[in-house]
């Protein structure tokens, strides 16, 4: 619900969104951190603008998209048990997951310290 608020905000007024967001660590040390441009990617996403949103910040798009497409499935698999899905993962893919998450937010904050 609050996404679907969000992007009916982003859509209607997109600059009350932009003066209301804020990050601490820029503003406090003059460094952007791993989620700066987070609101304006969201926003550019509602609006439609996928390479605006990717070029804001891009580990947030792909989460955002990943987990609209994450919920258009699980809504597909209610209607369709077939569908569903458990992941059953070990102990070294939890590991190798836990890593790869860590190694996507630093190349992301990377990201931010190059183009902010």
């Amino acid at each position: 619900m609050m996404a679907v608020m969000f992007a009916t905000l982003a859509r209607v007024n997109a600059d009350l969104l932009l003066r209301s967001a804020h990050c601490a660590l820029r503003e406090g040390v003059g460094i952007a951190c791993p989620t700066c441009g987070g609101t304006l990617a969201a926003i550019r996403l509602a609006e439609g603008r996928l390479p605006a949103a990717l070029t804001a910040n891009p580990l947030l798009t792909l989460v955002a998209l990943g987990g609209g497409l994450w919920c258009l499935y699980a809504v597909a698999a209610t209607f369709v048990p077939r569908w569903r899905r458990s992941l059953d993962l070990s102990r070294g893919a939890v590991k190798a997951l836990r890593w790869l998450v860590l190694l996507l937010l630093a190349a992301n904050w990377a990201w931010e310290l190059s183009v902010h």
